[in-house]
């Protein structure tokens, strides 16, 4: 199996940390060596040494390698370092307690919205919100808003990629995304309605950088239930959406 020019020790072990962390349930070598490109026995040994460090945790009854404790000390280190979002914490908390919803707060990332911050609300909503958890951009609130802002060549980009439904809610019809996204971009928000969760519905808005002075564009999205929230309900929360966005702003200057 071939591998990239300067494809070192590090590019690889790095490669197989990503692939597990798509994968909670754990995967055997193999998968891992497949999904990372790597030769089986490359594979091999890069885990046992992963694994040695607390990086990557094996399971002998199931022969499946998962992600280890150490990972999770390099995540809470990222939170609480200034390249973290933790400064946002305070404001993401109140309004979910002020709302009873959940806030999310996330950056894209290639073709998807990585959640980095999440505050419960009261209801009980079943979301895909863990921090870390990855969503198709144009099944999200948060994906839309941040593909709006893109300049026109890289939202062609995301636009001509294979869209691939996540419920049978979800838009993959490029046309209609690009209209969608031209919209977003005149009124500053965005929303979806059970496109990337059955029963869910969200809003989204950006976080202000008037300054220029984040690299990654950062952006705030309320979730709710159909059955409990309408949806002129939800967007009738998008001043306070919209200063809270305002006050994480504030904090990661």
């Amino acid at each position: 199996m071939s591998q990239p020019p300067g494809d070192d020790m590090l590019g690889r072990g790095l490669r197989l940390l990503t692939v597990l962390s798509r994968h909670s349930r754990g995967m055997g070598v193999s998968a891992v060596a497949r999904a990372a490109e790597l030769p089986v026995s490359s594979a091999h040994r890069l885990l046992a040494r992963l694994v040695a460090e607390g990086f990557v945790s094996y399971d002998a009854d199931t022969r499946r390698y998962a992600l280890g404790v150490r990972v999770l000390e390099l995540s809470r280190g990222f939170q609480r370092s200034s390249a973290g979002y933790s400064a946002a914490a305070g404001p993401v908390q109140r309004l979910a307690a002020r709302t009873g919803l959940p806030v999310l707060t996330g950056v894209l990332d290639g073709a998807e919205i990585l959640l980095v911050l999440t505050a419960e609300g009261t209801q009980h909503i079943q979301l895909r919100s863990a921090e870390g958890t990855r969503n198709p951009w144009y099944a999200t609130s948060m994906g839309k808003l941040l593909a709006a802002g893109l300049a026109e060549e890289e939202r062609e980009q995301l636009l001509a990629a294979k869209l691939v439904p996540v419920t049978p809610r979800t838009c993959t019809d490029a046309d209609v995304l690009r209209e969608e996204l031209a919209r977003v971009r005149e009124r500053g928000w965005a929303e979806v309605d059970e496109e990337n969760e059955i029963g869910v519905r969200s809003i989204a808005v950006p976080v202000p950088d008037p300054e220029g002075l984040r690299e990654t564009p950062l952006t705030l999205s309320l979730g709710a239930t159909v059955v409990l929230t309408p949806g002129s309900e939800l967007r009738s929360l998008l001043p306070e959406l919209r200063a809270c966005a305002d006050e994480v702003a504030a904090r990661l200057r």
